[in-house]
């Protein structure tokens, strides 16, 4: 037996992500516990192990009779997120630059946004993590670390997959300024991205959105 191989509860946690981002899974759409055992081939315990851990990362809410559901953020929910990831992003961005100006090496930042830019779509949810895993790692910032992956970015990706605006020009901006150590325009490049999906929420259709 592989010692890194996931528990099944945490096999199932990490597919729904991936689904999430390939399209396979979609906000709202509800995880009934026998097709998750078939698609599995898990027991009843594991699965609803896994929708547990899901419940509390906030991707999955669970009601009496109703079973298990992929959340589906309200427009005003989704600005909520948005705009603490802008605040978080941004001193992420902002502390990597101070710490290659003070002589840490931006060589894993950059290999890990080109292979980001590279990715098939299969790919790109476990890329992207190491993407934000080496600007934080960069930044030195524990608490930074620990609290950008609980935001809920990921299930906006998914409601908004097409209607977001494209983020590459935003991210290389964001390395470059990196790599020359500059907070300012680092912090600046993070937070465009992020900016523009707040500014494009009002437009978009009220069927994107769970209601307010």
């Amino acid at each position: 037996m592989n010692a890194d191989a996931p528990s099944g509860p945490e096999a199932l946690v990490r597919d729904v992500l991936q689904g999430l981002a390939e399209g396979r899974f979609v906000p709202g759409q509800r995880l009934a516990e026998p097709d998750l055992m078939a698609r599995y081939g898990m027991g009843r315990s594991t699965v609803r192990e896994g929708l547990g851990r899901l419940a509390a990362s906030g991707i999955v809410v669970q009601a009496p009779h109703r079973g298990a559901q992929i959340r589906l953020l309200s427009r005003r929910a989704a600005q909520d997120v948005l705009r603490v990831t802008d605040l978080l992003l941004g001193l992420a961005a902002r502390q990597a630059a101070e710490a290659v100006a003070a002589g840490a090496d931006p060589a894993p930042l950059i290999a890990a946004a080109h292979d980001y830019d590279a990715a098939e779509p299969g790919d790109r949810a476990r890329v992207r993590a190491r993407y934000y895993r080496a600007l934080t790692t960069l930044a030195g910032n524990a608490e930074l670390d620990r609290l950008l992956p609980l935001l809920q970015v990921h299930l906006i990706r998914a409601q908004l997959r097409l209607n977001r605006p494209p983020g590459r020009g935003a991210r290389t901006a964001l390395v470059a300024a990196v790599a020359a150590g500059q907070p300012e325009t680092a912090e600046l490049a993070a937070r465009s991205h992020i900016r523009a999906l707040v500014a494009a929420l009002p437009d978009l259709p009220d069927s994107a959105f769970a209601p307010d």
